[in-house]
Order: structure tokens, then C-alpha cells, then sequence
């Protein structure tokens, strides 16, 4: 498969028989008839997009694992994948062969994931559209609720199916900070009880309009968010949550919590760090929203690496998907729940690393609005938004190994 070269564009520039170069045009706005959206320990997840009264299989290992009809965007797990290997999965449309999935193998970790940590951002509950000239709205929102909240709930709701033992929300929470748009987030709260869930405020938050509300005032009533940073240790991870809010302001800040950050990841377990802004990796940025200023971010990052190499930072704001290495740490943004293409995350801690799955929220009348998103910025968000399955998917292995599994993980194991 051609990799894109360029993240707006795609980079593809279309050629005529003799090879000849025209001028690039739009990226296409068609998606594949299926891909593989996200891999983790248990299996995949696959999407299908419609054929008009056709049937879809499919087939692994000539037994149909997954089925149903293409009359709309469908999300299916295919579970009892054979970890460290790759796979083949093909698609079958009435009945007949019609295109081959590739399942990339995951790097083995040892032993069942001792936890399991969920993570959603960008909710933006009370929010009415959404696009930057001719923006998407829903006439009649199945339910009775709008899209933000109807995609939240699912995502919590899978999440918890998915076997989360503790939920991380990661700011804009709200579109404006609205009393009625934090009473929305009362019904989120409430299809995530019994588990723990932390907090932090996003800049939409803390936006500052007339009728907004404090979004500390707003979370502290509602027992979160104690503290601009948060510190929860669970069984072979501590996880932390930064408030990285200017208040009024898009952009965030993080350099000011450093010598708590230092204190909180200085332990003998990975950590996972949550903020809502994303780290900016140049000096100017190219690319909206603002974040955090390289010269801010990437100090505190030198700083945390250093204490402990075994860092993980998820990010949200940018409504986008990715993944990118600095030193030893693993830095990650993650996409909104409620726009293209509507995703929560899940990390996997086993004793000699962790793995990030990130995941469409599958309901299907939250799928169709996603779906339809991607055609927002003339279809170019469809092309940027997303990332790769190698953005979305990856895995973080210890370097700081406890003796014992040390021992264990010099052993060969058979493939």
C-alpha cells in the first residue's frame, strides 16, 4: 500500500499513461470498502462501509468470523487471533471474494493485561454541528440526543465492555463550559459508574464566555479533579493527569507542573500521563489548534524521560490520531469521540510493557454521523484525522523490568 507523504494532501500526485505528472488535486474523499482500524491483544476491529443490499463475510481460515449486511457503516471485533503473528482476513460480498485484509502482528507481551485504562477526550457535549465553512447538523438526532452525548455514552459503554477498570476523560468536556452542557456530562458520569473515573478541564472548558461556568467549580462538585495533577496507582502502572489549561486562552501550558510531574513519575513502574493539549514538536507550529509550546513541552518531557524511561504521554485536542517516539517515551495524541472517526482508547499493562488500541466507537447511529464527518474541510479531514494503524495501535515494552520478569522474558518462546 502507498504511504502518504504528505498529511493534508496525502501526497499522492496522479500521473497519466506515459507518466507524465499533472497538478495534485484533492485528496479522494472514498474510503476503502473495509480496513482493519485497530489490533490489540484479544483480536481486530473492522470496519465495512455500505454496499446498497449486499451481504458481507468475514473469512479466517476459511471459517466466517464476522457477518452482516452492507446497507451501513459497520464495526465488528474479530477476536481468537493468534498473538505475534499476522493474519489474513478476507472479504466476502454475496458470497463471493472481494478483497483481502492484512492483520499486522503485535509484539508479544507476556502474561494477561494486569489492567485495563480507557481513555475519551473531546467531547464537546452541547455542541450542535460541526465543520469549518458549511458545517454538519442533525435534523432529527436519533434519540432525542445530539451527537456529542449519544458518542460518549457508547464510548463509555464499550469501554466498560472492554473490561476498563478506570476511565480518563481528557478535557473538553463541554463545547462552552454551559451549566446544561455540564449536566450532560452527569449522564456520562453515570453510565461509568462503578468504575473510577479521573478528569481534567480542556481549553473549551475554561473558555471564559459570560455564560460559562468555572470548570474546576463544575468537576469538584461532582468529586473530580482535586488537583491540577493527579496521581492513581494501579496494579504495575501509576497513572497521572495534568491540567494543561490557560484559562480564556486555546493553548496550553505544562512547564509549571514540573516538579510535580517529576515527584509523580519517579517510581519503579511505567507511567501513563494524561494531558488534554498535545506537545508541539516545532518551533513554530504548522498545523491547528495551538498546543504546547515546543520549548515548554519538550523540557518537561526531557525532564520526566530521565526519572523514568518507561513513559507514556496521551494526548487529546487535535481530534486527530498519532504516534511518535521521543528518547524512550511513547507520545500519542487521540481523537475526539464524537467527529471522524469517533474513537476512545484502551491501554493493556502486562508485566513487561503496555499497549494502546485506539477504537471507533461502534454503534451504528454514532457510525453513521462519524461517517459523515469525514467529508468536513472538503474531505480532507477524512485523510488527516484518522493516522495509521501503526499511529493507533502500538506498543510501549519495559525497559525497567522487575527481576522476575526479567527472568521470564530472557527465555526464548516458541512462535
Amino acid at each position: 500500500m502507498r504511504r502518504p507523504t504528505h498529511p493534508l494532501t496525502g501526497g499522492v500526485t496522479p500521473a497519466d499513461e506515459t507518466g507524465v505528472t499533472r497538478r495534485p488535486t484533492l485528496p479522494a474523499t472514498t474510503p476503502p470498502p473495509a480496513e482493519v482500524f485497530a489490533v490489540d491483544t484479544r483480536g481486530a476491529q473492522i470496519v465495512w462501509r455500505p454496499r446498497a443490499g449486499r451481504h458481507v463475510e468475514l473469512v479466517l481460515d476459511g471459517q466466517v468470523v464476522a457477518e452482516g449486511p452492507a446497507d451501513a457503516v459497520t464495526a465488528v471485533d474479530v477476536a481468537g487471533l493468534a498473538p505475534g503473528r499476522g493474519h489474513r482476513l478476507d472479504l466476502h460480498v454475496d458470497g463471493r471474494p472481494s478483497s483481502t485484509l492484512e492483520v499486522p502482528p503485535l509484539p508479544r507481551l507476556s502474561g494477561e493485561p494486569r489492567v485495563r485504562v480507557a481513555t475519551i477526550s473531546d467531547l464537546h457535549l452541547g455542541e450542535e454541528g460541526f465543520g469549518l465553512v458549511r458545517e454538519m447538523s442533525e435534523r432529527r438526532p436519533p434519540g432525542g440526543r445530539r451527537h456529542p452525548l449519544r458518542c460518549a455514552l457508547a464510548a463509555v459503554e464499550e469501554a466498560r465492555a472492554w473490561g476498563a477498570d478506570i476511565l480518563v476523560v481528557k478535557g473538553d468536556i463541554t463545547h462552552e463550559g454551559r451549566p446544561d452542557e455540564w449536566d450532560q456530562f452527569d449522564e456520562v458520569l453515570d453510565a461509568a459508574a462503578g468504575i473510577p473515573v479521573v478528569a481534567v478541564p480542556g481549553n473549551h472548558d475554561t473558555v471564559g464566555k459570560r455564560h460559562s461556568v468555572d470548570a474546576a467549580a463544575a468537576l469538584q462538585s461532582r468529586g473530580l479533579f482535586p488537583d491540577p495533577v493527579q496521581v492513581v496507582d494501579l496494579a504495575g502502572v501509576r497513572v497521572v493527569a495534568v491540567d494543561t489549561t490557560v484559562p480564556g486562552h486555546g493553548y496550553g501550558t505544562i512547564a509549571h507542573h514540573l516538579d510535580e510531574l517529576v515527584a509523580a513519575v519517579d517510581v519503579d513502574v511505567p507511567v501513563l500521563v494524561f494531558t488534554h493539549h498535545h506537545l508541539q514538536t516545532t518551533p513554530v507550529p504548522w498545523f491547528w489548534p495551538l498546543g504546547i509550546d515546543r520549548r515548554d513541552g519538550l523540557g518537561v518531557l526531557d525532564s520526566l524521560v530521565a526519572v523514568n524511561p518507561d513513559l507514556v504521554v496521551s494526548c487529546g485536542h487535535t481530534h486527530r490520531n498519532r504516534a511518535r517516539r521521543h528518547g524512550t517515551a511513547l507520545v500519542t495524541e487521540v481523537g475526539a469521540t464524537k467527529d471522524h472517526p469517533g474513537v476512545w482508547a484502551g491501554y493493556e499493562v502486562h508485566p513487561d510493557g503496555l499497549r494502546q488500541s485506539v477504537r471507533r466507537v461502534a454503534r451504528p447511529d454514532c457510525l453513521a454521523w462519524t461517517e459523515r464527518t469525514r467529508r468536513a474541510v472538503g474531505g480532507i479531514w477524512g485523510r488527516w484525522s484518522p493516522g495509521t494503524l501503526a499511529d493507533r495501535c502500538v506498543t510501549h515494552r519495559r525497559l525497567r523490568l522487575p527481576a522476575r520478569v526479567a527472568e521470564v522474558s530472557a527465555v526464548p518462546v516458541a512462535s
